[in-house]
């Protein structure tokens, strides 16, 4: 990919203060060669004529911008509207205020207090009583004699006796990946900055965890501020590897796909690679510039889907922001968007999908005023959509849409030959280690079915090496594929299916599919944890164990087993429980 070094960076901000923090993080970065200029939207200066790619330090300066800059004195050939972050070098001070006492978190608008105060309630203060002070609201109580403030100082009102200045709030991870994807540095920049960032954010969480005295904080702030609000781009084709012909095949028509404005529909298993290929396509195409965000439309309901998409103007809504919110489709102006798990939203949310992509328009959800997009959309699903017209819940004019340009990628099963090529690249990039795969274990490995596909494999691949300390791996440093294989030989041995001895639970064990004596499994081992077992810990829980599964599917899933009277229960405070006919499957399954 080219870089765009010679575009200049223009970074908007709402004072000062962040304008001094933001320019010296990005000069953190970037390279010399990338002229950053600035504008405040509250000093009253004029910018700089010209064309810039422009950094938007929040939402609410991006509004202001946009009505300061009717003339088009600057001009974008791409943005990013910031996400910020509390957590730098001074957040260490917030650790030692006591929970018995009102805080007081001062900002410089409202939006911009409250804002805060629910990022900081995020990444794991919510042991805090924070109370919003903001230029116009009333004066606190007498009784808050404690502020907290990211480098307002001179908004705090008298009587405090105690000012904690945590300094402006930074770009987060994922804008300064959106940044650097921009200017073609992500793969020179990002692995040493991400192990910086990563060490001071687990650093920052251990202490959280002891000052909270709830280990739980930890996964929580590393998920909210790795996680962003969306997916970047970071693959290229030549990071799907394989050889077979089904494979070749599909990179040769989305290599040609990338090239075009079509929108592209990628069918496949869970864990193909689906998200590496979308990623791929961007950016190989003419928008690889561009934003490229995502998002994942499982199980989310239509309000949220819609407002997240579209956006929302103010009071649209119980909770709303002022002044509203941009969705994702702004977000990605002249790039492309990623609608993964397509299958699993409703009639209602495909119909108002179909408009968008017939007139390339969108309105924002209580607002009236329609607005132009240029985005490039590619889906995925692993459901068969085709079924599912038949069925009527999915529309067929949608379906032929989105499927201007179609991809399917193959099940790992159906390219085993891949399996060696793939750990290779895998020792190069990820574990950098010589070791070596036995000819028994890579037998092993090609025999497997693999239910979840590339990054099932991969999981195995990290724990084994990981944990290996010898020079050659072998079978036996496969104990679940060993195990696997060798229960079902013997259960094909013992009895042939359909025969009278067969028993009741074996029979009901063969007519179970994977997926189904997978979720079983799962919950039994959810249940022996202690954890209560219900629809999300057992999502949770195949996820980390590589089998990350549709809440559709799932839900799907063990509504077959309470009614073929495996489970008993229902999601909720008690959660699922085991019939002893599921015990016995497992044992079988072992």
């Amino acid at each position: 990919m080219a870089n765009n070094l010679s575009m200049p960076l223009m970074l908007v901000s709402g004072n000062r203060f962040t304008r001094k923090a933001l320019v010296k993080q990005l000069k953190e970065i970037l390279p010399n060669s990338v002229k950053i200029f600035t504008h405040e939207v509250d000093d009253g200066i004029p910018p700089e004529m010209g064309t810039y790619f422009v950094v938007f330090s929040s939402q609410e300066v991006y509004r202001e911008f946009a009505e300061q800059n009717t003339e088009n004195t600057v001009i974008m050939d791409s943005f990013v509207v910031a996400e910020r972050t509390m957590l730098n070098q001074n957040i260490d001070r917030v650790l030692s205020l006591p929970r018995n006492q009102r805080v007081l978190l001062v900002n410089e608008s409202e939006e911009s207090t409250f804002e805060a105060m629910n990022h900081m309630k995020k990444i794991g203060f919510d042991f805090l009583h924070l109370v919003p002070y903001y230029p116009g609201c009333p004066l606190p109580e007498k009784d808050i004699k404690i502020a907290v403030t990211p480098g307002e100082i001179d908004l705090v009102p008298p009587g405090i006796k105690a000012v904690y200045n945590i300094g402006p709030r930074s770009l987060d991870f994922s804008t300064i990946v959106r940044i650097l994807t921009y200017y073609g540095l992500l793969e020179d920049v990002i692995p040493g900055y991400a192990d910086r960032y990563l060490s001071n954010l687990l650093d920052f969480a251990k202490k959280l965890s002891i000052v909270a005295d709830e280990t739980s904080r930890v996964l929580s702030t590393v998920r909210t501020e790795l996680l962003g609000t969306g997916y970047y781009a970071k693959y290229r084709f030549s990071d799907i590897i394989g050889h077979t012909e089904e494979l070749t095949e599909v990179k040769a028509v989305a290599e040609k796909l990338a090239h075009t404005n079509l929108s592209v529909l990628i069918e496949g298993e869970n864990g193909t690679g689906k998200e590496l290929l979308a990623s791929a396509i961007h950016n190989a195409s003419d928008r690889y510039r561009k934003p490229f965000v995502a998002i994942n439309l499982s199980a989310l309901p239509d309000e949220l889907i819609e407002s997240e998409l579209f956006g929302y103007e103010e009071g649209a809504f119980t909770g709303a922001k002022k002044n509203g919110k941009i969705g994702l489709f702004q977000q990605a102006a002249g790039g492309t968007i990623f609608l993964d798990e397509i299958g699993d939203i409703s009639l209602k949310m495909q119909a108002k999908l179909l408009r968008v992509l017939q007139e390339h328009q969108i309105m924002r959800v209580g607002g009236d005023r329609i607005i132009p997009v240029d985005v490039r959309i590619i889906a995925a699903t692993n459901r068969n959509l085709k079924e599912m017209m038949e069925e009527n819940t999915f529309r067929k004019d949608l379906y032929y849409r989105l499927r201007e340009g179609y991809l399917h990628m193959p099940s790992l099963k159906s390219r085993r030959e891949d399996i060696p090529l793939l750990i290779d690249h895998w020792q190069e990039r990820l574990f950098r280690t010589d070791k070596k795969i036995a000819p028994d274990a890579l037998e092993l490995l090609m025999k497997h079915e693999w239910p979840g596909n590339v990054r099932e494999l991969l999981n195995l691949m990290k724990f084994t090496f990981a944990v290996c300390e010898k020079d050659i791996i072998t079978a036996e440093d496969l104990p679940f594929l060993g195990e696997e294989n060798v229960s079902d030989a013997a259960e094909v041995q013992s009895v042939s299916p359909g025969t009278a001895s067969e028993s009741t639970e074996v029979r009901a064990c063969r007519n179970l599919d994977e997926i189904s004596k997978l979720i079983l499994t799962t919950a039994a081992e959810l249940q022996e944890e202690g954890v209560i077992v219900g629809r999300g810990s057992i999502i949770r829980k195949l996820e980390e164990s590589g089998h990350a599964l549709s809440e559709y599917r799932v839900r799907k899933c063990l509504q077959l087993l309470r009614e073929q009277d495996f489970l008993k229960g229902e999601n909720g405070a008690y959660g699922l429980t085991l019939t002893a006919k599921a015990h016995q499957i497992i044992i079988n399954r072992n």
